[in-house]
């Protein structure tokens, strides 16, 4: 991949709205080169949008501060979608035959296809995978099936679903701010994708995401997602909770969280003491049992989502905790006195492919950023204009090596006109090809498949417009 693209995503997050724009270097690892956020919990509650003017005017306010730190003009983004509605389903597809058939690829792809005509009231799929596929009903399963024969063949999809509304305002909120989506991600999924060993998906793992105002608990085995599903507790709970028993402002309260966590599973004579909070003496003990209960809640409803699943006897690799809210001092004692069968979970703060901070100012190592980056690592286009003309002069070689200018020769002694003809023709002729050929993207693959439909999702909204605004739909 090129360096000199500038990638940017965003996140709409409950407690903020965030953005980083970077680099994706030779070598896979991230280079983040500015950051900004700006506070959503009068926007957004539970990763859904309530406000549109609210949220269209923080994410300009957002992409406007990475334009000033970065000298760009930041118009397209990447983004990731997580909310209190998303979810997986497995949908079975079955076709059976007169005599012994073998099985082809056209007969793969058309059951693949008639899995995403599938409706769910209210929902819509954002993305769908080929799990394993059964054979004249055999106990076994096959991963690709092409080539067999057989009477019957039955094909198991797991999509993801979200409520319609929800992507509906998103999309609209983006459009008010002026910014282009260039393409979307289920965060969960991508964000496995950063953080996951291979060992780990296939022998069996259960990836927590403890954010703000949610919680995310996706299941893996044998390499697959599983079951996917968002638990509307997250730890602002637990800073409401103090505010609201302490008697102390949220910000006091969000710093005794920090600060002390479960404290009384230390064991120190530390928790008989107390401390001065405004005006008020209180004693840690009782901070540590205001934060226990609530956090027991939300652990012990992740525990129940991931026996939900099916999986939990036979997830090897244990629990994977990320998001805000695995900073949480002595959360791992939690997680093992809940669930004492699976292994002691792993906590992780950034991607697996490494990050250099050159923005100086973002808080690094408290795991709230790992889903912002998975986002940012999956983009592939640049997502700034380059300044005109009368602004290049003013630029350093630093800045303008910051930007990626492009030079008037490449390395193959092409000149810069000569490389836009090139490059639109192979525009051109990719659009016509999709054009001709929509499902292209999911032909020729075996029986693993994998389809996103989110650009697709996203389109729509932006062709239909203003008439999303005629639902009085509840997607809370």
């Amino acid at each position: 991949m090129e360096t000199e693209k500038l990638i940017v995503a965003i996140e709409l997050g409950s407690s903020k709205i965030s953005g980083v724009a970077g680099q994706i270097l030779y070598d896979g690892r991230l280079k983040v080169m500015a950051y900004a956020s700006t506070p959503s919990s009068s926007c957004i509650r539970h990763g859904a949008v309530y406000n549109l003017d609210k949220t269209a005017n923080a994410i300009a306010e957002v992409i406007s501060r990475l334009n000033s730190m970065l000298s760009v003009k930041i118009n397209k983004v990447f983004i990731g979608y997580n909310s209190k509605s998303l979810r997986s389903e497995v949908n079975t597809i079955e076709r059976t035959f007169d005599e012994k058939t073998v099985i082809s690829q056209e007969i793969i792809d058309s059951m693949f296809s008639e899995c995403e005509l599938k409706d769910y009231e209210g929902y819509q799929i954002l993305s769908q995978e080929s799990l394993e596929y059964v054979v004249d009903h055999k106990r076994g399963t096959e991963t690709d099936p092409m080539g067999v024969a057989c009477t019957s063949l039955q094909g198991n999809y797991l999509n993801i679903l979200l409520k319609k509304q929800i992507s509906d305002y998103m999309a609209q909120c983006f459009n008010m701010a002026g910014v282009t989506i260039l393409d979307g991600f289920v965060t969960p999924v991508v964000e496995a994708d950063a953080i996951l060993t291979e060992e780990e998906k296939q022998q069996g793992c259960a990836l927590v995401d403890y954010g703000a105002d949610t919680t995310t608990v996706s299941v893996y085995k044998n390499g697959l997602l599983r079951y996917l599903r968002v638990i509307p507790l997250g730890s602002a709970l637990i800073t409401r909770d103090l505010a609201t028993i302490l008697k102390i402002d949220e910000e006091q309260a969000e710093n005794l969280k920090c600060t002390y966590g479960l404290c009384t599973l230390i064991g120190s004579q530390d928790v008989e003491e107390t401390i001065v909070v405004g005006e008020d003496v209180i004693a840690i003990k009782e901070i540590g049992g205001i934060i226990e209960a609530r956090n027991e809640e939300i652990v012990r409803n992740v525990a129940s989502r991931i026996k939900a699943s099916g999986y939990y006897d036979v997830l090897y690799s244990g629990i994977i905790v990320t998001g805000g809210g695995s900073k949480l001092r002595q959360l791992d004692r939690v997680f093992h006195s809940i669930m004492p069968d699976l292994r002691n979970p792993r906590f992780v703060v950034e991607p697996n492919c490494g990050v250099i901070w050159d923005e100086p100012y973002w808080k690094k190592g408290d795991g709230s950023q790992v889903s912002l980056l998975a986002v940012m690592a999956k983009g592939s286009e640049n997502c700034c204009e380059i300044p005109k003309m009368d602004e290049i002069d003013k630029l350093t070689p630093s800045d303008m090596d910051k930007l990626g200018m492009p030079r008037l020769f490449n390395e193959e002694g092409e000149s810069a006109q000569e490389d836009r003809d090139r490059r639109r023709r192979k525009q051109k002729s990719e659009k016509s090809e999709e054009t001709d050929a929509p499902d292209t993207r999911q032909t020729g693959t075996g029986g693993k498949k994998y389809r996103n439909y989110f650009k697709r999702i996203i389109d729509n909204i932006m062709d239909t417009g203003e008439k999303f605004f005629d639902s009085d739909q509840d997607f809370n």
